[in-house]
């Protein structure tokens, strides 16, 4: 499925839209509520994205805003699109809340960055490590599962062929010494390491376990700039308590903001302790300080 395509782009694109036709109107939210005899939070909600707008809201709200017959039928069938179901809906067994937010956010994202301090990122696995590290980690044998799991990663990495969007990865040495799988797959992985990386949209980064301690280097993270939504700033967090989403734009008190994370990987992606991902750093002898492959 391609990025414009996406239900979650869609419904941000829409209510964008919806909001721009409602100021355009000079119309404000509490008026807009009042005519539709809805609870003064549901236009609020509606155009901060916490509730869908249905195909019916969506007829009754640009018919209130006068907007062309035209443009009028734009937003009715784009509310339509958004309401069918993703191609990941198919894995909707296998996947929590989180994750299916998650895949939301890594296809619409303009610029992906992710930090990994043990595995390789799931966006850059070959199939074989793939299989062999979600084996190692399923808590049963069901092979249904596990091959619902590996698939679902395969398919994901689609969305590495659109030029449209930036992924920058940075990785711990600890990745490239990790024996998954064994030898002819980190064989296979590296490979497919150092082919990702000549991609003109894809960065891969490695930090020497020589460096010692650097910023936020104990938790993994992914960082998702997203548009429209006026450049929302999203972070994923997974450890084994559960996966966290926190939102630039989320009003909530945070502990952590998303900002900092990215500060944390723009002072490691422009320091002298990240080294780019080669042959010499894969397959020959490790750094001076590195643990032995």
């Amino acid at each position: 499925m391609a990025r414009q395509d996406n239900p979650m782009f869609l419904r941000q694109r829409l209510r964008e839209r919806l909001k721009k036709a409602r100021e355009t109107a000079q119309m404000t939210q509490i008026e807009v509520a009042r005519y539709f005899d809805w609870s003064p939070s549901k236009v609020i909600r509606i155009e901060n994205g916490k509730i869908a707008v249905s195909v019916a809201d969506t007829r009754g709200l640009v018919a209130r805003y006068g907007l062309e017959a035209e443009e009028a039928q734009e937003l009715v069938e784009l509310a339509k699109s958004a309401r069918r179901p993703s191609w990941y809906a198919a894995y909707k067994e296998i996947m929590t809340p989180a994750l299916e937010i998650f895949v939301a956010y890594e296809e619409v994202a303009r610029v992906v960055r992710n930090y990994e301090r043990n595995v390789v990122p799931g966006l850059l696995q070959t199939e074989e490590y793939a299989r062999a590290l979600l084996k190692g980690l399923q808590d049963n044998g069901d092979h249904r599962t596990l091959e619902l799991r590996v698939d679902l990663r395969m398919q994901r990495q689609r969305i590495l062929v659109d030029n449209e969007a930036e992924f920058f990865f940075i990785l711990d040495e600890a990745v490239l010494r990790r024996m998954i799988g064994g030898e002819a797959v980190m064989r296979q992985q590296f490979e497919a390491l150092l082919r990702m990386n000549e991609k003109p949209n894809v960065t891969i980064l490695y930090v020497p376990f020589s460096v010692g301690v650097y910023p936020s280097f104990r938790r993994p993270y992914q960082l998702f700039e997203i548009e429209p939504s006026g450049g929302d700033l999203i972070v994923y967090l997974e450890s084994p308590a559960g996966e966290t989403l926190i939102s630039e734009r989320d009003a909530s008190p945070k502990v952590v903001e998303p900002t900092d994370y990215l500060d944390a990987f723009s002072r490691i992606e422009e320091s002298d302790d990240s080294k780019p991902i080669t042959e010499e750093a894969l397959f020959g002898t490790p750094a001076v300080g590195s643990a032995n492959p």
